[in-house]
């Protein structure tokens, strides 16, 4: 059976029979802190940590079936094709979060050989807890396991490139941390745990002069495939939709580049 859903305003009639109040602003309080350093010999970096608090988060309420007063009253009240809606929800004040974090980045050049060589490095950690409100209910327990963990909380990426003359060539390793999405059945919620994965990225690059470039790489050079997603094959997808990468393997390119 097919249902039509209809999201609503929270001044809406129907929807404060539903129990919406009207949106207030998100409260936020942060702190931060940050140290920078450079040193004679190449070498510079930067280290930055975080703690963010939001309370009131803006969010999207269960669905309600529509009973037929309340249709009438949604048809009554000038919603654009509200007599084909069967299902209502609403954005709502729904809940807290706090959120902690570092960001990490390392720079580090000199010359090797006729030309420069160039390391970088940066990595993140970003957590988030729910810390209240709607979340927190055993009804909402599948949201509060993927806002909290469906996406890695570690990321990284470390990259060299070297240069001589009008070339230059970069390798890269892309890295992200395990992470966790569900898919629904007729049974509930399934979670499925995925590893960390790293990509390789190579790319070669000739300066023509001072305004155009051919760059020739590969991204995700080694052909690198993530961990199959197990509980979606009724949606015909060998990996999740959700992903927080690329899941179609290596890419060969040939780019053209201007600059003015």
């Amino acid at each position: 059976m097919l249902f039509t859903s209809g999201r609503l305003s929270p001044l809406n009639p129907v929807a404060q029979f539903f129990g919406a109040k009207p949106l207030t602003p998100e409260e936020s309080k942060a702190l931060t802190g940050g140290v920078v350093w450079r040193t004679d010999f190449g070498l510079n970096g930067s280290i930055d940590g975080y703690k963010i608090d939001i309370d009131k988060r803006f969010s999207q309420s269960p669905s309600f079936t529509l009973t037929p007063a309340n249709l009438a009253a949604l048809v009554a009240s000038g919603v654009p094709g509200a007599a084909s809606i069967t299902n209502v929800s609403f954005y709502t004040n729904a809940f807290s979060t706090s959120t902690q974090g570092v960001d990490i980045t390392l720079n580090y050049g000199r010359p090797v050989g006729p030309g420069r060589l160039d390391l970088s490095g940066a990595y993140s950690y970003t957590g988030t807890k729910v810390t209240g409100g709607s979340l927190t209910t055993t009804a909402n327990q599948t949201n509060k396991i993927i806002f909290e963990q469906g996406q890695p909380d570690h990321n990284a990426t470390v990259t060299a490139t070297y240069s001589v003359s009008q070339f230059s060539f970069m390798a890269r390793v892309r890295y992200y941390g395990p992470w966790t999405d569900s898919s629904g059945n007729a049974t509930g919620e399934i979670f499925q745990n995925f590893p960390s994965v790293a990509f390789l990225d190579l790319a070669a690059t000739y300066n023509i002069d001072s305004h155009f470039l051919v760059r020739v790489g590969a991204e995700n050079a080694p052909n690198t495939y993530p961990a199959k997603a197990t509980n979606q094959a009724n949606r015909g997808l060998l990996y999740s939709r959700n992903s927080p990468y690329d899941t179609n393997g290596g890419n060969i390119y040939v780019r053209l580049e201007a600059h003015f």
